[in-house]
Formats: C-alpha cells, sequence, structure tokens
C-alpha cells in the first residue's frame, strides 16, 4: 500500500562546462536568438526545461528496470492521452506519472526555475556599478545555415546566436509532495527515513541529467547536476544517507510487484 504523501525538497545546482543556450524565440537587434534572462537581465533556467530533460532521464531509468511485460504498457509521453486513460482506468500509476504527472492525475511536485545566487551575480558589477557588466553572461556566434543536400551554405541563411557562457552555476529547487509505496526498510542501516521507489528514481534521474537547452547536437549544454540537500517530512537527509539509497537502484524492478500488495 502506498504510505501518505512525503514532503519532499530537493535543491541542486546545475554548472556548464560548455556554452548553453535556452532560447526565447525572439530577435532583438543584431541577434536573431536571444537567451533568456529574468527582469533584472540575469540568466537563468527554465524549470520546465529542467523538468523535461530530467524526466527523459528517469524514463529511461524505469524503462530498465521495467519487466518486460510491462515495457510497452507504461506511458512514454506526457501527451499520450490513450495511455493515460488506461492508467487511470487500472488505478495504477507509473513510477514517472507518480513524479511528473499526466494528463489524469497532475503531478505534485514543483520545479522552480534555477537562477544565479548573490555571490554570482556580484561578477557583473557590485555597488554603483550593480549589474553594469551583465553582458558578459553572454558570447555572440554568428553561424550560416547549411543545405543539408550540398553542405553549402544557404543564401541570406545567415544568423547571430547568443550562449550563455561556460562556467555559470544556477542553484534550483524542486518541492512538493510525492506519494508512492515504500522500499524495504530491512534494506537500509537506517531505515527511518527510507525512500519510495519514485524518490529512488527521481534521485537517480538527477544525477544523470548532463545536458540541457539547445544545440546539444553541436556540443553545446554539457553540465553537472548536484543535489545540494535532500528534506523529506522536514527532516534533513545526509548526503551520505541518500547516496546509500542509491546502491539499492536495482530494486526498481519490483515496483510492479509492490503496487499488487
Amino acid at each position: 500500500m502506498a504510505r501518505n504523501p512525503d514532503r519532499i525538497q530537493i535543491e541542486y545546482t546545475l554548472t556548464f562546462d560548455t556554452l548553453f543556450h535556452f532560447g526565447t524565440g525572439i530577435r532583438e537587434g543584431l541577434n536573431d536568438r536571444t537567451v533568456m534572462r529574468d527582469s533584472k537581465g540575469y540568466l537563468y533556467v527554465p524549470g520546465s526545461t529542467f523538468k523535461g530533460v530530467l524526466r527523459e532521464r528517469c524514463e529511461q531509468l524505469a524503462r530498465l528496470y521495467e519487466p518486460e511485460e510491462q515495457k510497452h504498457s507504461a506511458i512514454a509521453s506526457p501527451h499520450d492521452a490513450e495511455a493515460a486513460l488506461q492508467e487511470f482506468s487500472s488505478g495504477k500509476s507509473t513510477m514517472i506519472t507518480r513524479i511528473f504527472g499526466s494528463q489524469m492525475a497532475p503531478g505534485r511536485l514543483f520545479f522552480d526555475d534555477a537562477r544565479q545566487d548573490e555571490d554570482s551575480k556580484s561578477q557583473y558589477g557590485s555597488g554603483d556599478d550593480q549589474g553594469a557588466y551583465k553582458g558578459l553572461q553572454v558570447n555572440l556566434y554568428t553561424q550560416a545555415r547549411l543545405a543539408r543536400p550540398t553542405r553549402t551554405a544557404v543564401a541570406g541563411a545567415l544568423y547571430t546566436s547568443e550562449f550563455g557562457t561556460r562556467e555559470l552555476v544556477f542553484k534550483g529547487v524542486i518541492r512538493g509532495w510525492l506519494q508512492c509505496f515504500p522500499l524495504d526498510t530491512a534494506l537500509f542501516a537506517q531505515p527511518d527515513p527510507a525512500p519510495t521507489y519514485s524518490l529512488l528514481l527521481l534521485l537517480a534521474g538527477l544525477r544523470l541529467v548532463d545536458r540541457l537547452g539547445g544545440n546539444k547536437s553541436a556540443g553545446k549544454g554539457k553540465c553537472q547536476c548536484k543535489i545540494t540537500s535532500l528534506t523529506m517530512n522536514e527532516q534533513a537527509c545526509s548526503e551520505a544517507l541518500w547516496s546509500s539509497w542509491l546502491q539499492h537502484i536495482d530494486f526498481l524492478t519490483y515496483y510492479s510487484e509492490a503496487q499488487e500488495e
């Protein structure tokens, strides 16, 4: 039986090893492709973008541990209305929909935008010069669109893009409620608190986030995602504790059995 919803808060950092691009879809001056900025002009990572990439990583993991006969029943896309309806009628939710929600059962975890902290912002100027050097956040690149058949430049298709600079660090938070089945507490040296299947999958998925944003095929958006804190039901969990949970990632195989109990 699923236990009562756990109140979860996960804090993490994103450190970009390469240039990255979270596009606005808006042209500004001579820049054809601008990047996302907040109201004060500082770059940030949209929570919706991060959630989408994290969902993809969690889906990849979940497929590894699903029984063979259930691999085609899991919802592969949040827009798969037929699969969502089948899940709703069966009364059984996958680990993915417990974390991220579906059309029939909205998720209760919220993904805040990841932003630069005040120390990071101070490098762009402080005091009377606060924010005076925000232009250092971005690099400009001018490229020509190539015709795929000939691999030559298309006439009149020269465009300029903004990219966030490498080594920028962003801090984000995932918070809300997560209801799922608990793993066997006998597995853990410290059984309280113990993770649920969905929380274990979420933590493992966070460790797999390695690229974000556009132009990934060109090597852009490479990043490192690091969990900095985890709180369950107002109780702080040490890194040593939740790292020990991840040693039991193979127990995700038994999620379907837990639903039958």
